[in-house]
């Protein structure tokens, strides 16, 4: 999801997420049932995506995410789909203890060196207040990315991450940062890249310079207010779980 969906049309930027835990003491047949599922049913179409959370609330879940999708795509019916809804009834769901869906779009613009690879990551959902003004909000993380993309710091020029927005969400509006980590969860480390370079104007000068001082006030007053409950974890792709 997080390092192919930048490569994708407008018209497919579309990711369908199952976050699943297996139940206690069924990780490893449910990975391996999984597996063979995935043998069977998505080596052409519905190739999908495995991620293994590691930390926080949501440790040992798992997401089975098939991205690239358009809104017709949920007008599609599998021409198997009655043997891949039995397959998943008999070896896959008699396994999780939970399971959750939702829908994501990713967003270019609030998106920043979108195609950088990786199989490790930090994750930044943040759970939107119902007052917050949508509009001014994307334009200010749009903005934070054109600035950010102005920095000579080696944290900066090495940052990458994609933005999505969870669809059909209700009152509860939800938006998700994917850091991708290129060099693994070593790169957490301080100063990994190297020392900051002092010759680097900071953000905010870059801001101000672009924008002007009261845009930049306008902008610590949202971003300050914005956010109602954030949560973060890492999570590390499963190339031996998903589509080959």
């Amino acid at each position: 999801m997080v390092t192919s969906l930048a490569t994708y049309s407008q018209k497919t930027d579309l990711s369908t997420v199952n976050t699943v835990k297996p139940k206690p003491g069924q990780k490893m047949a449910f990975e391996a049932a999984y597996k063979i599922h995935v043998a069977k049913f998505h080596k052409t179409d519905e190739k999908m995506s495995v991620y293994e959370i590691l930390s926080g609330e949501y440790a040992g879940y798992y997401h089975i995410i098939n991205a690239g999708r358009s809104y017709a795509d949920f007008d599609k019916e599998r021409p198997d789909a009655a043997a891949h809804s039995l397959d998943l009834d008999k070896t896959f769901f008699p396994l999780l203890d939970k399971t959750m869906n939702g829908t994501y779009r990713w967003i270019d613009s609030c998106s920043m060196r979108s195609d950088v690879a990786a199989d490790s990551y930090v994750v930044t959902v943040r759970h939107l207040k119902q007052t917050l003004n949508q509009v001014d909000y994307r334009r200010e993380l749009a903005r934070g990315v054109k600035i950010n993309m102005l920095m000579t710091d080696p944290f900066f020029t090495n940052l990458s991450f994609n933005f999505f927005d969870q669809l059909w969400d209700g009152s509860d509006q939800v938006t998700v940062t994917i850091r991708n980590l290129k060099d693994g969860f070593k790169s957490l480390e301080p100063n990994y890249y190297g020392p900051a370079n002092t010759n680097s104007p900071s953000f905010r000068t870059e801001y101000e310079k672009a924008y002007g001082g009261t845009a930049w006030d306008d902008r610590v007053k949202l971003l300050d207010g914005a956010v109602e409950k954030t949560e973060q974890y890492i999570m590390k792709f499963r190339k031996d779980l998903s589509s080959q």
